[in-house]
């Protein structure tokens, strides 16, 4: 790799190196190192990073042709061992979710760990991944990128709420539950009347219990 170091224009100086890391300082700086430097506080103006296979001299101009063969500095990015990490666990954690092998239950627990994973619209997500949405956690049925338009609450064949039904509590219908055959729930609140599901299903908007004697059958 090559480090030119750029003035008035021209090529200043070059520093030529077997490989570059990169770490991010702040905003706009890193800390570029190499097997024959090391270089603290560097902006992406203060450097233009080329392989080895482009013709480079000290002296020349730097013309516009030069800089639009510069790698982006990001392209050198080393992650931290807590990124590392954090990535590792994000990977098992998918798996084990589309894998079926972790629990409701099981996700809640590890919410905290999950802090700073917020829906939003644009990103590519997969089976199993986890995100937070409103008051709840949300997990991914299918791969897709998200649209403002397409929110876990209202795409249940996109994204499944994660819940805890607890024994002794009512279970009032929602959008975006997985119901088996034999759940019993409350509609339109825990006071009303109960209904029983007949074939296991996704529930979403328009398909609430009175609507669908196909899915629900009521209780006296």
């Amino acid at each position: 790799m090559q480090i030119i170091i750029p003035l008035e224009n021209q090529v200043r100086t070059i520093i030529r190196s077997g490989y570059i890391m990169a770490k991010r300082v702040s905003v706009d700086a890193y800390q570029l190192s190499g097997d024959t430097f090391n270089m603290c506080d560097v902006t992406a103006a203060q450097v233009l990073l080329l392989p080895d296979d482009v013709s480079v001299s000290e002296g020349e101009a730097l013309t516009n042709e030069l800089q639009m063969q510069a790698l982006p500095m990001e392209t050198f990015l080393a992650p931290s061992a807590e990124e590392s990490l954090s990535e590792t666990l994000g990977l098992l954690l998918r798996s084990a979710v589309a894998d079926g092998k972790i629990t409701d239950a099981e996700l809640l627990r590890v919410a905290p760990s999950l802090e700073g994973r917020q829906w939003q619209s644009g990103i590519p997500v997969t089976v199993g991944d986890v995100y937070a949405f409103g008051a709840f956690l949300w997990k991914c049925v299918q791969a897709h990128t998200t649209q403002g338009d397409w929110s876990p609450d209202l795409t249940p064949a996109l994204w499944h709420k994660v819940e805890i039904v607890k024994e002794d509590e009512q279970r009032v219908w929602s959008t975006g539950i997985e119901y088996a055959v034999g759940d019993v729930v409350a509609y339109p609140d825990a006071s009303s009347a109960k209904y029983e599901c007949l074939q296991a299903h996704t529930a979403q908007e328009g398909w609430q219990p009175p609507n669908v004697p196909a899915l629900w059958k009521a209780l006296v």
